[in-house]
């Protein structure tokens, strides 16, 4: 990590030599805290639901991202052409201590693409390389719900078409060696596995005063293969969705319907390249979505925000098939100044997987509650005022289903039915 560090620094300070001109951005967040038990804090979610339900007590480590962007050319009032280059590096840890162990701690290239624009006779902006490729997040759990195809490929993006935008890309997922689905090595008689994208974006189509339209659609594949010992057979699969985002109730919303199949079926590109002959569920899956992200900023003195989602998929299997899972959560702020606030999170999640068994005895429903209180520091009056710094305290509880699994990521509370946690967080973007 040192070496790559002082690369970029060296990097960064020969680009005036060349009359580079670079930008650096990034983002930073910290948690840290003890459980009222008496050692550290251990975060915990409703397994099997993705994101970082209610977020907002249960973040324990340290997670940094540092984004270099290189403008080879910049554009000007009579050149639209410009050309960049964008590196983000990501590293975090535990936060066990101030010094940590290698075990406790992950360093990652994360983005490395050029993109380009203002070209005569193309189009939008093409790009090739490594990038995070997604839209909206849902913010209170820290979750990239639609469109998130992050990944290494190429496109067009930002295509003009009517009163929206248009971006397709062709998107590339190479199976790891330590792939923790299965053992299956990592060459057969087509090379290295990989899942292989076709992505399509339309955003913004204005369909009322302050009511935009955005469309996503994939296509993902990966061909039959066999090993000395082993057959593969094809996968595909696709994905529907449909965004509807603007003003609602005075303040910002976003409704969101989607679908994927086969090996679209978990809505990103992580879908198995590699399935037995015999195995034939992950063909047959499929999932529904549904997406619910309401905010209100500065009203007086207070701001609001609502998520809700909801997925039921079938799992393809010819028993035990069925996955459900809700999830609500509020997030009040109340502005006791322009600078400092108090910040209240609550929500409640249920997840039912019938291939959850335990000695051939269903798991059954679990389900967990939270509710975290936080007084903060904040940037500016708003919900997005960042950086921001706050202590809190948070209470879960969780039923009987859900202990083996809350226990799993908390071994302090695996016989217990409520935990508490006490702490110090901070985010920053800059």
């Amino acid at each position: 990590m040192k070496s790559v560090m002082l690369l970029f620094l060296v990097m960064l300070s020969s680009a005036s030599s060349f009359a580079l001109e670079a930008d650096f951005s990034g983002y930073l967040r910290g948690g840290t805290g003890l459980n009222l038990e008496g050692g550290k804090q251990e975060c915990f979610n409703n397994q099997g639901i993705p994101g970082n339900f209610l977020r907002l007590g249960n973040e324990c480590a340290f997670y940094s991202e540092l984004i270099f962007i290189f403008n080879h050319q910049k554009p000007t009032e009579t050149d639209p052409f410009f050309f960049r280059t964008q590196v983000r590096l990501q590293a975090s840890s535990k936060g066990t201590r101030q010094w940590e162990p290698e075990s406790n701690r992950d360093f990652n290239q994360i983005e490395a693409f050029v993109t380009a624009g203002g070209i005569e006779g193309i189009p939008g902006k093409p790009w090739i390389g490594k990038r995070f490729y997604r839209d909206v997040d849902l913010h209170l759990f820290d979750w990239y719900y639609y469109a998130d195809m992050s990944g290494v490929g190429g496109g067009i993006e930002d295509i003009p078409f009517g009163s929206g935008l248009f971006s397709v890309a062709h998107l590339i997922q190479a199976k790891e060696d330590n792939d923790p689905n299965d053992a299956i090595p990592v060459e057969t008689s087509v090379g290295r596995p990989t899942l292989q994208a076709l992505d399509f974006r339309f955003k913004q189509y204005s369909v009322g005063p302050g009511q935009f339209l955005n469309i996503w659609g994939v296509y993902a594949w990966a061909p039959a293969s066999k090993t000395a010992t082993e057959t593969y057979q094809a996968t595909n699969g696709y994905s529907l969705a449909a965004r509807l985002n603007g003003a609602l109730w005075g303040g910002s919303n976003n409704f969101t319907v989607l679908y994927g199949k086969g090996a679209m079926k978990d809505l990103n590109i992580y879908a198995n390249s590699t399935l037995l002959e015999n195995d034939d569920s992950q063909n047959r899956a499929h999932t529904w979505r549904i997406v619910e992200d309401w905010h209100r900023d500065v009203t007086d003195n207070w701001a609001l925000m609502i998520a809700a989602a909801a997925e039921l998929s079938d799992l393809g299997t010819t028993t035990n098939n069925r996955k459900e899972w809700q999830a609500f959560g509020i997030r009040p702020l109340y502005y006791l100044s322009d600078r400092i606030q108090l910040v209240f999170e609550t929500g409640y999640s249920r997840i039912k997987d019938e291939s959850e068994q335990v000695a051939g005895v269903a798991v059954g429903e679990r389900q967990l509650i939270r509710a975290t209180f936080a007084p903060q520091i904040s940037m500016s009056k708003s919900i997005w005022g960042r950086p921001v710094m706050r202590v809190f305290i948070s209470h879960s509880l969780w039923n009987d289903a859900n202990k083996a699994s809350v226990g799993g990521g908390a071994p302090t509370f695996i016989d217990k039915n409520a935990g508490t946690s006490f702490g110090y967080q901070f985010e920053a973007w800059f």
